[in-house]
Order: C-alpha cells, then sequence, then structure tokens
C-alpha cells in the first residue's frame, strides 16, 4: 500500500495516564463526591445525622447505594469530610497568612474564614470534631497541627509568641484550644453562641502564648 495513510499509533498504556494526569482532577468525580455531601448535609442538619440514612443520602443526591460507597464507607465518613473541606482551606491559606503582621492577625483570619459568618449546624460540627479525633488516621493530609506551625515558627522569630514552649507543642495547643471550644458548643444544648465560645478560646490562647517576661 505505497502511499496509503498509515494509521495513528496508539499511545502505550503509560503515556496515556500521563495525559489522563495532565488533564487535571476527574470533574465528573469531584461533581458527584459534591452531590453526596451536599445531600447528607442537607438531611444532617434536617433530621440529624443518627436518623439519617445512606438510601436516603443516596435518593438525594441522585445515584446509586453502589455509587455511595465507591466515595465513603459509612455515612459518618461524611462527618470527617465535613472537617477535612476547612482543614484544606486553612492549608490553601497559610502562603497569604505568612505575610500577615502578626500571628494573631493571622489567627483571626484564619477562623473568620473557616468558621465565623458560617452556618453550620450544631450537631453536625460537634459530631464532626468528634470523628476527626477518632478518625484521624484516615485523614488524607498531614497532621492537621502541623499546617499552622508555620505561622507559629515565624512568630516565635519575630519575638511575639513565647519561645520556651517548642512550635509544635503550640501548635497542638492552638487547635485544640480551637476545635475543643467548637466541639463542646456543637454537643451541648444550652444557649451558648458559637462566636462567643470561640472567641474566650482564642482569648485564652493569645494569653498562654504571650512571651514571658
Amino acid at each position: 500500500m505505497t502511499g496509503a495513510q498509515k494509521p495513528p499509533r496508539r499511545k502505550a498504556p503509560a503515556a496515556e495516564g500521563a495525559a489522563l494526569r495532565r488533564r487535571g482532577p476527574d470533574t465528573r468525580s469531584e461533581r458527584t463526591r459534591a452531590a453526596i455531601r451536599s445531600a447528607a448535609n442537607e438531611l444532617f442538619l434536617g433530621k440529624g445525622v443518627d436518623e439519617t440514612t445512606v438510601d436516603e443520602i443516596c435518593e438525594k443526591a441522585g445515584i446509586s447505594k453502589g455509587t455511595f460507597y465507591l466515595y465513603f464507607h459509612h455515612k459518618e465518613d461524611l462527618l470527617l469530610e465535613y472537617g477535612l473541606q476547612r482543614l484544606r482551606r486553612i492549608r490553601e491559606m497559610v502562603p497569604e497568612l505568612l505575610g500577615r503582621m502578626t500571628f494573631r492577625e493571622a489567627a483571626e483570619a484564619m477562623v473568620n474564614e473557616v468558621v465565623r459568618g458560617k452556618e453550620w449546624g450544631r450537631e453536625v460540627a460537634g459530631r464532626a470534631i468528634v470523628e476527626m479525633g477518632t478518625s484521624a488516621e484516615r485523614l488524607p493530609m498531614q497532621a492537621p497541627h502541623t499546617l499552622i506551625q508555620p505561622l507559629i515558627e515565624l512568630a516565635q522569630v519575630r519575638g511575639e509568641l513565647r519561645s520556651d514552649v517548642p512550635a509544635d507543642a503550640l501548635a497542638h495547643f492552638v487547635l485544640r484550644s480551637i476545635l475543643g471550644a467548637l466541639r463542646d458548643w456543637g454537643l451541648g444544648t444550652d444557649g451558648t453562641d458559637r462566636d462567643a465560645a470561640l472567641g474566650y478560646a482564642l482569648t485564652l490562647v493569645f494569653d498562654a502564648m504571650a512571651p514571658r517576661k
């Protein structure tokens, strides 16, 4: 077949895989995951976590039960996802926060972005934080306290924070104080105001981390 056009060569499997990776994340997969999150959140807020079933989440999200289990093993995994979304946002913010004037400003900006002004269901918030604590080994990211450790290290160099306690210990302390205040609010049944409880926790954090004279 002289002069005939040769059929295009098929890419090797490795080359195909590389091409797919260059296209970025699977947007269809992300849309499905987001639909499951949205459906679960609406049901959790309306009915409560324990009263919501996987079947109801699937029906509301418009997916099969088999599809649900491709993404999550249990409905409680969606509580872990709830907290994970906020940790991811903190990770995104760190480069900007490192450029702020003080650690206090950075901490306030972080809390304003991921907590204040957000409509959090009380039970969902409390249960999500408990789930994060009991299932930390399943978080697909670095230990949460390490996200803010660079902020603390920089503040110690600037003399804004006490230096007699290692930065990693202070990072643990900050995270536990903030999450603890939110957990106690979430699991409580009184009329405690969320942002007020969080403000008290931050005040104690800043006082405890101030430089020693």
